[in-house]
């Protein structure tokens, strides 16, 4: 079986993508960037269809890490995200401490209600 794969570029405040339409977001390393969180979770919910699930993965960041140190996630940062997800109803948050190669990742994972 075969799955398709639609890439789709835009900002995650506006998402080029119709209504009920994904079944995964994907952001890797880009959540720090987001200018507005609320409002690209709200287009998060909006894109994906029930049962989707969101993946975000940052690297991680020391507390206190300045310049490019600080380019990802403390484990603060990546409870309040999930704490965020979770207030916006999305279920089944998770958040791992995982390794991708040499460096060391936080995960977080939610599901869009069924």
């Amino acid at each position: 079986r075969r799955s398709a794969v639609t890439w789709a570029e835009g900002s995650a405040e506006a998402l080029p993508v119709p209504d009920d339409s994904a079944t995964i977001v994907w952001a890797l390393a880009t959540v720090h960037h987001w200018r507005d969180v609320d409002a690209a979770l709200a287009e998060v919910r909006r894109v994906l269809a029930p049962g989707g699930r969101l993946l975000a993965v940052e690297r991680q960041s020391p507390p206190g890490a300045t310049g490019i140190a600080s380019h990802g996630w403390t484990q603060q940062q990546a409870e309040a995200f999930a704490a965020l997800c979770r207030s916006g109803g999305m279920v089944d948050v998770d958040v791992a401490n995982r390794r991708a190669g040499r460096r060391a990742v936080w995960a977080v994972s939610a599901k869009l209600r069924s």
